[in-house]
């Protein structure tokens, strides 16, 4: 890209109002190049997509492998300050611009980005993935939705900090020679007015679920593409999402291991998952899928999301992480959660599998407007027996949660995934 370049005046990224052009892009790039030279490995963190943008690059040509953090907090940073590792945030643009400076192809499979996902456990997990491969991560999606995309900044509701964002909203339009915005809108006020004909919108099931209210966008400010990944989206806010922005939203499938591997439109919400190209699956006797990604390793990687296949993909069955044993017998916590929010005192449920011995279930509930009257009514113990005798029509009394938490919302992360360990630790040492 900064080799073979573009036109000086092509927009790279909009703030705003101002429109940062490919030249002050370049000019960026080699003055933070300048003050990063002799980095060996950098946490990038940055608000400012821009920002990301111009550290991206300058480490990558500096020789730097790139850290991005699990999350942005000052604590996550100091820790990896406190291991001697750089933390190069927003401050990188706060330097004179270099004009005049050259550049140097890089070696794709030499560059390294080192992701840290919190997993479905909470612990963090350090990802490995060369630039080689998120380039060919960001020719694919081109491939398959460019001739869709239009010419309008792209627009998103999602951090660029993690893969969906970084290869959706920041690394396909780089590519691409489409502009994108430089902040991240966590609300619709903000960014719904920013919304030109044909845009693409990046977003998630944590913000598509919050249009209600949201009043119908102008036929001539509809987006032509709104993508959502990190969580399964329901059924009511893909219809809300059509019938407010005027676009059926676009499903990702993937992770950080293998990268976007699967898209679905929704309608019904049982629609199977159709591969991207050249993606190929396969499945163990227990219906687990193993992936291999073009813009992978090129080998099998085994997952714990057991598929059922179908025509071009498959169909997504649940996480076999999610099926425990208790007392001998296996519970689906799923099956569970979705029995006690069929019930008319439970708005929302979490079931988590508690640590210690003897296995046993926590079950973290948000109760309607009738639940918490008959939770003030009968106390926490009754309250809990009337719970556990509605599931033991349907459940074997070893499956059941024996310790129960009731809050005003369930503990999400950022991008509308289950936050399972901070569910957990509403728990403490609750007794058997």
């Amino acid at each position: 890209l900064l080799v073979e370049g573009r036109p000086s005046c092509h927009p790279v990224a909009v703030r705003g109002r101002d429109v940062m052009t490919f030249s002050r892009f370049r000019a960026d790039v080699a003055a933070a190049a300048g003050r990063l030279r002799g980095t060996g490995q950098a946490v990038l963190a940055c608000d400012d997509t821009y920002a990301f943008a111009v550290g991206w690059f300058a480490l990558l040509h500096v020789g730097a492998d790139i850290v991005l953090p699990p999350n942005g907090q000052s604590g996550t940073l100091a820790a990896f300050a406190d291991r001697s590792i750089l933390v190069v945030d927003d401050t990188v643009l706060s330097i004179t611009p270099a004009p005049n400076a050259r550049f140097q192809m890089l070696d794709l499979n030499r560059r390294r980005i080192i992701f840290h996902t919190s997993g479905s456990t909470g612990t963090p997990k350090r990802i490995t993935r060369t630039l080689g491969m998120l380039q060919r991560e960001s020719e694919t999606l081109q491939r398959v939705w460019g001739d869709c995309a239009g010419t309008e900044p792209v627009r998103a509701t999602v951090s660029h900090q993690h893969l969906y964002g970084l290869a959706f909203r920041l690394l396909w339009p780089l590519s691409a020679g489409r502009p994108f915005d430089a902040t991240t809108d966590a609300v619709w006020e903000t960014l719904l007015p920013k919304l030109g004909n044909g845009a693409m919108l990046i977003s998630s099931p944590a913000h598509l679920g919050r249009l209600v209210g949201i009043h119908p966008v102008a036929s001539d400010r509809r987006p032509s593409l709104v993508f959502s990944a990190g969580a399964p989206l329901s059924r009511d806010a893909a219809v809300m999402c059509d019938a407010i922005l005027g676009c059926r939203p676009t499903e990702i499938f993937g992770s950080t291991e293998t990268g976007a591997m699967a898209a679905r439109r929704p309608n019904d919400g049982d629609e199977p998952w159709k591969l991207l190209p050249d993606t190929a699956i396969r499945c163990d006797n227990d219906g687990r899928m193993a992936v291999c990604s073009p813009y992978g390793r090129r080998e099998w990687q085994q997952t714990e999301d057991v598929v059922e296949p179908a025509a071009d993909g498959f169909r997504f069955i649940g996480r076999a992480d999610r099926i425990v044993k208790i007392e001998g017998k296996r519970v689906s916590l799923p099956e569970v959660e979705a029995a006690l929010e069929a019930l008319p005192l439970v708005a929302a449920a979490a079931v988590v599998l508690l640590p210690g011995l003897p296995a046993r279930l926590g079950g973290l509930l948000v109760l309607t407007q009738e639940g918490r009257a008959r939770l003030d009514q009968l106390g926490g113990f009754r309250f809990a027996r009337l719970l556990r005798g509605d599931l033991a029509r349907t459940f074997d009394p070893a499956g059941l949660p024996r310790s129960w938490r009731f809050a005003d919302a369930l503990p999400m992360q950022a991008m509308g995934k289950r936050a399972s360990a901070e569910i957990v630790a509403l728990f403490g040492h609750a007794s058997p």
